[in-house]
């Protein structure tokens, strides 16, 4: 039983943003609206507990937090036991390709696959000034109700912390005379990046990088680390824009993120800058569409976001707002190969994740991405890479 009686502000968040809500205690849900939420963490692991970093020790404040599924929450913390939720929710849709991705780092079954597209179809989706505002709402009702039960000292709220912080971080720049990169900097790598100038855009890299870095964090290898990630998105931006499919572009951009966060040092990081670029403006030269017409671009588009769906030569004409055949006759002209060899090269070349850093049963792998059976996938797999699946296995581990 709750000690203090949080129907309320419960039913008064639910009814007018029609967005789930939870009281929590200790971490394990007591109470939700609807009666049923269900979290895409107990779906894989069928545990009923969210388990979501956010600041126990942070009263009088909404936490803008996300699962490692990519959910949205918003955490109210109550006291030392209670807190409130709102969610799960999204500000975007979670895409095939990013489910894929998400089985891959999170070591989810590939046999979940169906029911975690059914899962996040059914999420409720919101703006992100509705993500906002709705932790503003949660703040105002449970922290009215509850004053009594939250400590006299309180720490200060984010927005005027991030406020102070902003205008002393500020000051200090000028102190320092510290200035970011120009502007046409900027614009002149993003151009060199498009057009795979590869000497040009690490001249302009050095030349950036004779400016001071912004002060990003305390300690000197965070911030760092950050201005590397920011720049990292920024290369990631710029490939994109030169044609390589976003799926593609941001699992580079994953890795490479993960990479500089088990870095030690500030001159490895350092380095790795221009590694990420080097490996983006090759990924741009293998990757570049400008040799495809619309329909053909946007089928390949398609087609790379899709790779474990069920994908027919209609559906992706539907998509691409051509007729069947005349796609089928373009795409072969254009790429080279008929639609069908392409989608199974793919298909083989994303499966190969699976063979070599899994333990998943051949005939799942195989199911997962749409081959008829075991048989056939292997078929496929040699015809490609000219081993079988297992043989790429064993090639793939060390050898005890």
């Amino acid at each position: 039983m709750l000690e203090f009686d949080l129907s309320e502000p419960m039913n008064t968040f639910y009814y007018a943003t029609q967005l789930p809500v939870m009281i929590l205690k200790n971490g394990r849900i007591e109470q939700s609206l609807p009666e049923n939420v269900v979290t895409a963490r107990q779906l894989i692991t069928g545990e009923h507990d969210l388990k979501i970093k956010y600041s126990p020790q942070e009263y009088n404040t909404a936490q803008y937090l996300s699962s490692e599924y990519k959910e949205l929450f918003v955490v109210y913390v109550i006291d030392d036991t209670y807190l409130a939720a709102a969610g799960p929710f999204l500000t975007e849709p979670v895409r095939s390709g990013a489910i894929v991705n998400m089985i891959q780092d999170e070591k989810i079954s590939i046999k979940l696959k169906p029911r975690l597209e059914e899962y996040y179809r059914n999420v409720k989706e919101i703006s992100s000034q509705t993500y906002y505002y709705s932790g503003k709402l949660i703040s105002m009702l449970f922290g009215a109700k509850n004053t009594a039960a939250l400590p006299e000292s309180r720490p200060i709220g984010r927005e005027v912390g991030f406020i102070q912080e902003y205008f002393q971080n500020t000051y200090k720049n000028r102190e320092k005379m510290f200035t970011h990169p120009p502007f046409f900097l900027e614009k002149k790598i993003v151009n060199q990046i498009k057009i795979c100038d590869m000497d040009g855009a690490m001249n302009t890299l050095r030349e950036i990088n004779l400016l001071n870095r912004a002060v990003l964090a305390k300690d000197p290898l965070r911030s760092l680390k950050n201005s590397i990630i920011c720049s990292c998105a920024f290369f990631t931006r710029a490939v994109i824009d030169a044609g390589v499919f976003p799926d593609i572009a941001f699992t580079y951009s994953d890795t490479f993120i993960q990479q500089i966060e088990k870095m030690n040092s500030q001159t490895e990081v350092r380095n790795y800058e221009q590694e990420m670029l080097r490996q983006l403006i090759e990924l741009t030269r293998e990757k570049n569409s400008s040799k495809y017409s619309h329909p053909v671009f946007s089928a390949l588009q398609y087609i790379n976001n899709n790779l474990t769906q069920n994908l027919s030569l209609e559906e992706i004409a539907k998509h691409a707002y051509i007729h069947p055949n005349y796609l089928s006759s373009i795409f072969k002209k254009e790429v080279g190969c008929p639609m069908t060899d392409f989608i199974a090269r793919r298909r083989i070349e994303e499966s190969t994740y699976f063979v070599a850093y899994t333990d998943y049963e051949i005939a799942d792998i195989a199911s997962f991405y749409h081959f008829c059976n075991q048989s056939y996938y292997c078929t496929i797999f040699k015809r490609f890479l000219s081993v079988s699946p297992n043989e790429y296995r064993n090639s793939a581990r060390p050898s005890c």
